[in-house]
């Protein structure tokens, strides 16, 4: 009677387990056509807004707000090396500057598959949660990046621009204080004397 019990109940977990297999089975195929369906989207795109100079930096576009121009750009370059993650996160710069986070989201950890330790690109992915409301989770991905680079300016403005919202100003001005360049003292001159001058008159005798 025991070892009918038993059997009986392997038999009943039999089938969760094989659900519990063909559900990570599912997750791993829906992972690979999402990053099928990036590719396709970002060539697409790349496609339908050609360059008018083959020369254009994609960066430089999305600075200068031709932020169409510039998705189409990063798409060829993605097209030409799928794994750079600079081009993942451009066009997630792109989605960020025309208010479409959950897809900058997206493509930042496109992006941070291929390089997890760039530092600009964490702080790229706290400034959209910032934009988002989500300062808590911001300023963890911030923390990370600070951890990468300590004195990373563009970290740093980023971490002001959250308290700012949080309205603590005296973490804010912090924050931005770390952000500007460190000035360095200029070396302190020896002022000629007269008989310097001399000097170098007589040399030229």
């Amino acid at each position: 009677m025991i070892y009918i019990k038993h059997q009986v109940t392997l038999q009943a977990l039999i089938p969760k387990v094989t659900g519990v297999k063909r559900q990570i089975k599912s997750l791993s195929i829906e992972i690979i056509f999402c990053f099928l369906y990036l590719s396709c989207v970002s060539i697409c795109i790349a496609q339908d807004f050609p360059l008018d100079s083959g020369n254009a930096d994609c960066a430089d576009l999305v600075t200068a707000g031709q932020n169409d121009v510039a998705f189409g750009c990063f798409g060829r370059a993605i097209e030409v090396d799928p794994t750079s993650a600079f081009d993942w996160a451009g066009q997630g710069d792109v989605m960020n500057n025309i208010g479409y986070y959950y897809q900058a989201l997206v493509y930042y950890e496109m992006a941070l598959n291929f390089e997890p330790d760039a530092s600009n690109i964490l702080t790229s992915k706290g400034r959209t949660l910032t934009r988002m409301g989500k300062y808590d989770e911001a300023l963890d991905i911030l923390a990370q990046a600070l951890d990468l680079d300590p004195d990373n300016t563009y970290t740093w403005k980023s971490i002001g621009d959250v308290y700012s919202e949080l309205g603590d100003t005296d973490k804010a001005d912090a924050a931005y204080a770390r952000a500007k360049p460190a000035k360095t003292a200029k070396p302190a001159t020896q002022r000629k004397t007269v008989d310097d001058y001399l000097a170098n008159s007589k040399e030229g005798i």
